[in-house]
């Protein structure tokens, strides 16, 4: 019994450990939004960060230097995710029931307002 408590503490140390150690993601929003703008479009991206992991990180993120980097997309690649059609696998794997469009549009919120990566 006193070795279950041990394994399971362990466990839930390592757990938070790896919820502290987590980045936080970035945003280049507009100067120019108003303020009560800016943090609709804060919580719709950091909706878009969790659907995105959910469903896109799996197949898009990379590792530098034993970091997870989300990809920079360009607007032709996201308007192409957008409607599905960049990539043969996406039409079977991510349909409308998988992930909504509304869904969809959250992601590409997310994805458009990104802290780009460094390019070093």
């Amino acid at each position: 019994m006193k070795f279950y408590f041990v394994v399971v503490g362990i466990l839930l140390a390592v757990c938070f450990v790896q919820c502290v150690n987590q980045n936080k993601v970035t945003y280049d929003l507009p100067e120019a939004m108003l303020p009560h703008v800016k943090q609709e479009y804060l919580s719709r991206c950091e909706k878009g960060k969790i659907l995105y992991d959910m469903n896109c990180a799996g197949c898009h993120n990379t590792k530098v230097k034993g970091k997870v980097v989300v990809p920079d997309f360009t607007p032709e690649q996201l308007k192409g995710y957008e409607l599905r059609i960049t990539n043969a696998r996406h039409s079977e794997t991510l349909t409308d029931t998988t992930v909504t469009e509304e869904e969809l549009g959250i992601i590409m919120t997310f994805l458009n307002y990104k802290k780009k990566n460094d390019s070093k």
